[in-house]
C-alpha cells in the first residue's frame, strides 16, 4: 500500500476525510462538514494516509487567551494502529506547535480511547484535568507534554541548533555548565526525594554531579525495552528559550541539560533505580552507543559527568571555592558537596 502520506486539509475530499477519522474516534462528539470547513480557517489540519485509504488526522490548535497552550491532537483509526503511524503525526504536530509561542503542548483524549491515553503517556503527557462536554458521560481528558518529550531519544536537530550558537549558550562559561546540571537534583530535593548532592571537579577538566534521588525515570515498551527518559539531547520544555525560565545564581536563566550535553566533549549520564541501572555515553551533544545495564547496587540516584568541549571553553576550569560560593545562590537547604578527584 505504500508508505504514510501526510498532508494538511485542503479542499472538500480531504475536509470529508478527515471529518471521517475525528468522527469515528470521537462520536460522542460528531463534527459536520460545515465544523470541520471552520476548523481549517483557525487550526492546522492534516490527513494521514497509506496509498488511498485514510489512516488519520491531527489537529494543532494554536493558543488563546483561554487556553495558552498550544494543542497537538492525533488520532488513528483503530485497525491501523501500533504501526507507528500516530506517532509520525504527533512528530509533524509537534514540529508545527512549535512555530508559534505558547506556554505549554497539550493533548485531548476521550476518556474511553483507552489505546490513545497509553499512547499520549508513554510519549510524556501527563493528565491535567478532565471535563464531560454537556449531555455526554464519557470525560475527555486533557494532558499536557511534560518536562522532555519521549518522541526521540535524541533531537539532533536541537543540539545542532545550541552548536550552531554556542557563543551564546557559552557566555556563561563552565560555571553556567556545571549549575545547569546541579539545579536537577536540587528539582528533586524540592519534591523531597533526594537529601544529597556530590559535586566532583576532576584533573581533565570534567565535573560530575551525582545525587540518591529515584533515578532519572525510565519506562519499558511491551517488549521489555527500556528507554530513560530522554533528559540529555532533547529540549527541557520548561527552561530552554522560555523568557521567563528560572535565574541559576549565576543570574542567568536555566536552559536545560540539553544545552551541557551539547556543549561538552562527552556525557556519561547514569541511573541507579530500584528495578535496575543503566549507564549512557554521548559525544557532543548525541547518544554514542545504547543503553548499558549495570549490576544492582541497592542504592538508586543519578550521576551526570561530562567534560566541556575546549573549542567552546578553551582550557578553562572552576574552582571548589568558586562553585561552592555560587551555589549559595540556590538557597536551598540540602548540602551540595563540593570536592576535588584526580
Amino acid at each position: 500500500m505504500g508508505e504514510l502520506r501526510i498532508e494538511p486539509v485542503a479542499g472538500d475530499r480531504m475536509i470529508e476525510d478527515w471529518q471521517v477519522v475525528h468522527n469515528a474516534i470521537i462520536p460522542t462528539d460528531p463534527l459536520s462538514l460545515e465544523d470541520v470547513r471552520e476548523r481549517v480557517r483557525r487550526n492546522h489540519l492534516e490527513v494521514a494516509y497509506l496509498g488511498d485509504e485514510v489512516v488519520g488526522c491531527s489537529t494543532v490548535r494554536p493558543p488563546s487567551e483561554e487556553t495558552p497552550a498550544v494543542t497537538v491532537i492525533a488520532r488513528v483509526l483503530p485497525q491501523y494502529r501500533r504501526q507507528g503511524f500516530g506517532e509520525q503525526l504527533y512528530r509533524r504536530g509537534l514540529a508545527k506547535a512549535e512555530e508559534v509561542e505558547a506556554e505549554a503542548v497539550e493533548t485531548i483524549i476521550l476518556a474511553s480511547n483507552l489505546e490513545g491515553l497509553e499512547f499520549a503517556q508513554r510519549r510524556g503527557f501527563v493528565e491535567i484535568e478532565r471535563y464531560v462536554l454537556p449531555g455526554d458521560t464519557i470525560p475527555f481528558i486533557t494532558l499536557r507534554l511534560s518536562t522532555h518529550s519521549w518522541l526521540t531519544v535524541a533531537d539532533a536537530e536541537h543540539v545542532a541548533a545550541i552548536r550552531r550558537e554556542a557563543g551564546r549558550y557559552a557566555e556563561g562559561g563552565v560555571l553556567h555548565l556545571a549549575l545547569e546540571v546541579i539545579a536537577y537534583p536540587l528539582d528533586e530535593a524540592a519534591e523531597g526525594t533526594t537529601d544529597r548532592v556530590l559535586v566532583t571537579l576532576h584533573d581533565d577538566g570534567s565535573i560530575s554531579v551525582e545525587d540518591n534521588g529515584r533515578g532519572t525515570f525510565v519506562r519499558f515498551d511491551d517488549d521489555g525495552v527500556p528507554m530513560v527518559k530522554p533528559i540529555m539531547a532533547t529540549r527541557d520544555l520548561r527552561f530552554f528559550q522560555i523568557p521567563d525560565a528560572p535565574v541559576l545564581p549565576d543570574g542567568r536563566r536555566r536552559s536545560g541539560m540539553s544545552v551541557v550535553a551539547a556543549l561538552s566533549e562527552w556525557v556519561s549520564h547514569t541511573n541507579r533505580r530500584t528495578e535496575c541501572s543503566w549507564t549512557q555515553r554521548y559525544g557532543y551533544g548525541l547518544p554514542r552507543d545504547g543503553l548499558t545495564e549495570l549490576p544492582p547496587t541497592g542504592t538508586t540516584g543519578t550521576i551526570v559527568h561530562f567534560r566541556p568541549e575546549p573549542a567552546f571553553f578553551g582550557a578553562e576550569t572552576i574552582t571548589a571555592e568558586a562553585l561552592r560560593a555560587t551555589c549559595t545562590g540556590f538557597g536551598t537547604t540540602v548540602p551540595i558537596e563540593i570536592t576535588t578527584a584526580d
